[in-house]
Formats: C-alpha cells, structure tokens, sequence
C-alpha cells in the first residue's frame, strides 16, 4: 500500500498549485445479498479502535501477459479501467493513450485522439462492450466523446449545463450514470448523481441522493492585490463512486452514508460514518473490496486546513489512512489485517472478480529476492523489465 505525497509547483502567473495525490486502494465489487438491508444501517465509528480480522477465500488464480511491442508500451500513467471475461481496458488518463486487450493479453485495439478535434485528457471513461463503444469525458471541455474500440469517432455531445461531471459509468444500454462534483465546494444542496443519455448528453433522471453541503477541493488565498495563491487538492487512486458487474457503489467526501445502486435503480444503504465529512478536522470514507460476506473500507485523512499547513511550511504531507472491514453478516467492523491485498485500482469488473497489475520490473525484483513461487516464478523468469505488466485475475468460488 502507498499513499501519494504532495508537491509544491511555481506558475509563472505567480499562482501556486498544490497537488495532493492519494494513492490509496482501488476498488472492486463482488456479490450483494439483499437481505442485509433489512436490518439498521452499520455506523462506522471512525475515531474507534477494532479488533483486526482476517479474511476467508476460496479463490482460482490467472496471470495475463499482456503483449508488448514497440507499438504497445503501456507507460507508467496506464491504469486498467475496465475487465470482462473478454476484455482488459487501459487508459493513460494523462498522454491519452487507450488500449484494449483480449483476455489472453493480445492486443485488439489501440488509439489516442488526444488534441486537435479530439479530447485534451481522458477525465473518465465508460465501455459499452455490447455495443463496441467507449465514452471518453473531457472535463476541461465539458464533452463526452463516443469511439469505437478502433478508435473512429462515432459522435460527441457536451455535458449538461451547470454541471461539473468528474466520472461517467455505463449503466445500460442507452444511459450513462455521471457523478457531479464542484470543485471549489458549494453551500446549496444538489443531487450529484444522475442518468444522461448515450445519444444526446441530456440529464434523463437523478438518483436520489441530495447532499446538503459540497466540500471544496479547491479555493484561492489572496496575499496582495496581484497575487494569489491557489491550493488545488487533486485526488487519484481514492477508491469513492465505482461499478461492477451491474451494481455500482456510491461514495464521495461529501456525504456521510455509503449506498448500493443496483440496474433496476433502486438504492440501498451500506453503512454510515461518523464523526461526520463536514466536520472540522475530517476523513472521507470510500470502499475497497464488497463481496457477499465482506466490505472493505477506507478512511483517508481529508483535512485540508491541515494539510495547507504543512505544505506552507515547505514540507511533505502524507496523508494517513486505515483499513476496515465490515463483516455482513455479523453487522461488526475490524481492522484489515490483509493491508488492502485483494484491493486493485477501482475498476468497472465482472461480479466475483479481482484484478492486480503488476509491473515486470517489480516481479523480476520479486523474484531475485526468492520472494515468487509456482507459475508466477515461472512467468518472471520469461519476461524482461521493459516488458508490459502482467495482469493478475482472482476468481472466488
């Protein structure tokens, strides 16, 4: 498990830019059991001490090798995005760059449309693989852009007025579930989650989940009539709002109660928190893992006036964080005693499933220490450290 640190950038328009990078855990969703929301929301005390647990599985193991060549170099900004039995999806959210590989690690498609008519950074991406359709949000042009997984561009429509879409899931056939976020916080209650068409962009429906309260994740400080500081705290890796299979998790910094949505719309609660996100000195919660039997949590430290402080100070912040596990049967919270060991980058995955991507030249360290065994030893000894990530599926019985 890492955590991002923050760095201080100068601007030339003497505005500094913060940046708080959260390399956390990601997220992925297993089984639900509609039974346990008869009974009373779990509240998650976060200033509590648990007792550790260990997990129980029964699980099968694949290992991808995903083909390398000089056309096909996944670059070190690559996180995988979206897996299906059929299907890996990477995309460098940066360079712009999207790959689309068979379950055996061929590659089947790769494209980048990013500048000219195309989209300055990949701020979200959706994959209709129905339909052979990938929607590519661009937030800084408020656009979603529709390619096929070759790469053409089949349309584009802008997003919905006065909104902000950070993420965009696809929900079914002719909808897009979008998460709405303001950045600099807003005092008026709003329903960030709604449902916009694949066609057009227009608002189809809203979830409902008001939010009283928006915090901000970026504000600017005067210091002279000319000259500003703006604080920026950019969030990567936190595993909030995420999909898989045909349920989605509903989680930001915002709001204090964790939910399920499901494919026929309907929203249950998982759990609440306290003390609350808007409290002074606060931590967000988000999850981690979700099968029948456990749910994994996340309680990253979200306290901005702290944070500032340190970096004005010219030093490090790193940002703390805990592992929990909520038992769903027994309705009780522990401690993770796995350290986040079945947790991959959020990712849109079939239901059951895990998936890790480990770099070549990590396994090849692994295995020079003695630290492999058994058919990843194996693979390591084939590859090179230039060579293109393996990716590794955990199936649960």
């Amino acid at each position: 498990m890492k955590v991002g640190i923050a760095k201080l950038v100068e601007i030339k328009s003497k505005h500094i830019l913060f940046y708080l990078a959260l390399t956390i855990i990601s997220a992925h969703c297993l089984s639900q059991n509609n039974d346990q929301f008869d009974k009373s929301i779990p509240v998650l005390d976060k200033s509590k001490s648990y007792p550790s647990k260990e997990l129980e599985f029964q699980a099968q193991y694949k290992y991808v090798l995903l083909e390398t060549s000089r056309e096909v170099l996944l670059g070190e900004n690559c996180k995988l995005k979206y897996a299906s039995d059929n299907r890996l999806l990477f995309v460098d959210e940066y360079g712009g760059d999207v790959f689309i590989f068979d379950i055996n690690g061929k590659i089947y498609s790769k494209f980048n449309q990013k500048g000219g008519l195309g989209y300055t950074s990949i701020t979200s991406i959706a994959y209709d693989e129905s339909k052979n359709e990938l929607f590519i949000l661009d937030r800084i042009r408020k656009k979603i852009y529709v390619f096929s997984e070759k790469g053409a561009l089949l349309r584009s429509f802008k997003t919905p007025k006065e909104t902000f879409i950070a993420e965009i899931y696809n929900f079914n056939d002719s909808t897009l579930l979008a998460f709405d976020e303001n950045l600099i916080g807003s005092e008026k209650a709003t329903k960030p989650y709604f449902y916009i068409s694949k066609n057009s962009g227009e608002i189809i429906g809203y979830v409902n989940i008001t939010i009283e309260k928006v915090n901000a994740t970026q504000f600017m400080e005067s210091i002279s009539k000319n000259e500003s500081l703006s604080y920026s705290f950019i969030y990567t890796g936190i595993p909030d709002n995420c999909k898989f299979g045909n349920d989605f998790i509903l989680s930001n910094k915002s709001m204090d109660t964790v939910y399920v949505l499901r494919a026929d719309k309907s929203l249950e609660p998982l759990f609440t928190q306290i003390p609350s996100v808007h409290s002074e000195h606060t931590t967000a919660v988000s999850v981690g893992m979700f099968t029948d039997k456990y749910l994994q949590i996340c309680v990253a430290d979200y306290d901005i006036s702290a944070a500032t402080k340190t970096m004005k100070s010219g030093k490090t912040w790193n940002p703390p964080f805990k592992l929990y596990i909520l038992d769903r049967e027994t309705r009780e919270f522990y401690r993770d005693s796995e350290n986040g060991k079945y947790t991959v980058h959020k990712t849109d995955t079939p239901l059951n499933h895990a998936y890790s991507v480990m770099p070549a030249i990590i396994l090849k360290e692994k295995n020079k220490l003695g630290r492999l065994k058994g058919e990843l030893k194996t693979i390591s000894s084939k590859i090179t450290i230039n060579d293109n990530p393996v990716v590794e599926i955990i199936q649960w019985q």
